[in-house]
C-alpha cells in the first residue's frame, strides 16, 4: 500500500491553502508546521504575512490544520472546537471529504 511522504503531504496541503487563499478577503497562506502521525500528517498554517512579521494583528484566528491521509493522501480540513486527536480520528465531516480527491 502506497505511502504519502511528508513532501507529498505539503504538497496536497499547499494546494487546500491555494484555493483557501483565492477567496476574496482571505490573505495568502503558508505551512508553519508538519506533525506525522501514524494515520496522517498533520499540516499547520497561518497567513504568510505572520509568519514573516510575527505580528498578533497579521495572524489568522480558528484555522485548524489540514490532515493529509498517509495511505491515500486524502485531504480533511479541521477545526478548532474538538482537540486535534478528534479529528485524527475521523469524526468529522468537512468540505474535502466529499470533493473529488486522489
Amino acid at each position: 500500500m502506497p505511502v504519502i511522504t511528508e513532501r507529498e503531504a505539503r504538497r496536497a496541503a499547499e494546494a487546500v491553502l491555494q484555493d483557501m487563499s483565492s477567496v476574496p478577503g482571505m490573505p495568502s497562506l503558508a505551512i508553519m508546521n508538519v506533525e506525522e502521525r501514524q494515520a496522517c500528517w498533520i499540516v499547520y498554517y497561518q497567513s504568510a504575512r505572520y509568519i514573516e512579521t510575527g505580528s498578533f494583528l497579521d495572524s489568522l484566528v480558528g484555522n485548524g490544520p489540514i490532515l493529509v491521509d498517509r495511505q491515500t493522501g486524502r485531504r480533511h480540513q479541521t477545526g478548532t472546537a474538538q482537540p486535534i486527536d478528534y479529528y485524527v480520528a475521523g469524526r468529522h465531516t468537512c468540505a474535502l471529504c466529499t470533493a473529488a480527491q486522489p
